[in-house]
């Protein structure tokens, strides 16, 4: 067995291959019988899922070889690139609200149509992209070759995690329009409903419940990949504040200025000072941010304990995603992938 790191890796070369060529052959047959204007914008919508790391649908593998106790065949990879083509329209949109001009070091999808016209024509045809892949992605869901009941089991979580996503996208910018940064409980569930939801436990049921997973099985894959989530998505608001923008793909700002509702931003302005409290009003969700203000943030959230408390945090999820593997399967190989799963999502630089 492969440890999880060329687990992905091996499968990103096969599912990259596969998506590439549906979405080819929907860009040709747009020129071919429709428009070459939109066939050009899928291709820039095609162009902008390359370059991810295929977590997502490598763990839709993983989840369906774990029900199914055998290795998966080529019939996984729509449901894989289901979540892949998913992932790009979720970016596509939260790059919008985000208001990020980069992603995974490229031009963010508005950005590039920007160039060369306005702004607002960006945005408009992402978010139309971004409509147009949630809808290709359910199709893949159902033109696999999986029978009716699985596929329509499949297609029901696959929505619940991409309404799940949304709302946890409505939520934070709800709190953070609000400023709303006491509100922990608010935080973890922004977490796991617009990260844990959509980044481990989704796919990992989806591929699950293809393979003829029990609801026991499925109950233990939310336990452990929830968990597991909310320890990305606070190793992730750590990211966003101390790594450069190159390490990121994307900026290390866009946070700040977005005054963006955090575990981070709740224990750093619960213990500041009254003058980085007044420091934190000026910078924190007041763009632009520069480079000096970004650290001056940077420096306030260390000198409070706030990324020593959130690591801590982050700590306790990966134990509680730990103990709930042997729930999930006893197969020595699997329980490995699952192990460093952790270490992969907790240790990860970018």
């Amino acid at each position: 067995m492969p440890d999880i790191q060329e687990y992905i890796h091996s499968y990103k070369k096969i599912l990259g291959r596969y998506i590439d060529d549906y979405l080819e052959d929907l860009i040709r047959k747009e020129r071919e019988h429709s428009s070459r204007q939109v066939a050009d914008l899928y291709g820039i919508f095609r162009e902008a899922g390359k370059g991810g790391k295929c977590i997502r649908g490598s763990l839709v593998k993983l989840g369906y070889e774990i029900a199914l106790n055998r290795p998966a065949g080529d019939e996984i990879l729509p449901a894989s690139a289901a979540f892949e083509i998913f992932q790009t329209s979720a970016l596509c949109h939260d790059d919008i609200i985000d208001k990020s001009p980069l992603r995974r070091g490229r031009d963010s999808i508005w950005k590039a149509i920007s160039r060369d016209a306005d702004r607002h024509y960006g945005i408009s045809q992402a978010i139309c992209l971004g409509d147009v892949g949630l809808a290709l992605s359910c199709r893949l869901v159902l033109e696999s070759s999986f029978g009716v009941n699985e596929k329509m089991k499949a297609l029901g979580i696959f929505l619940d995690v991409q309404t799940d996503t949304m709302d946890g996208e409505m939520l934070d910018a709800y709190m953070s329009q609000k400023k709303d940064y006491g509100d922990e409980r608010g935080i973890l569930k922004i977490s796991e409903l617009k990260t844990a939801r959509y980044t481990t436990a989704g796919p990992l049921q989806l591929g699950a419940v293809l393979g003829g997973a029990s609801q026991a099985l499925l109950d233990a894959l939310e336990r452990y990949a929830v968990a597991l989530g909310v320890t990305f998505q606070m190793r992730d608001d750590i990211l966003g504040i101390e790594a450069t923008e190159a390490e990121m793909g994307k900026s290390n700002t866009s946070d700040i200025a977005e005054g963006k509702v955090t575990l981070l931003a709740h224990y750093a302005m619960k213990r500041a000072t009254a003058d980085q409290l007044r420091q934190l009003s000026q910078i924190y969700g007041c763009e632009p941010v520069s480079e000096k203000e970004r650290v001056t943030v940077q420096g306030i959230f260390q000198s409070t304990g706030a990324f020593d408390e959130v690591m801590r945090r982050a700590e306790k999820y990966l134990a509680e995603a730990r103990d709930v593997i042997p729930h999930v399967t006893q197969d020595p190989g699997k329980i490995q992938l699952l192990t460093q799963l952790c270490d992969m999502m907790f240790k990860r630089k970018s």
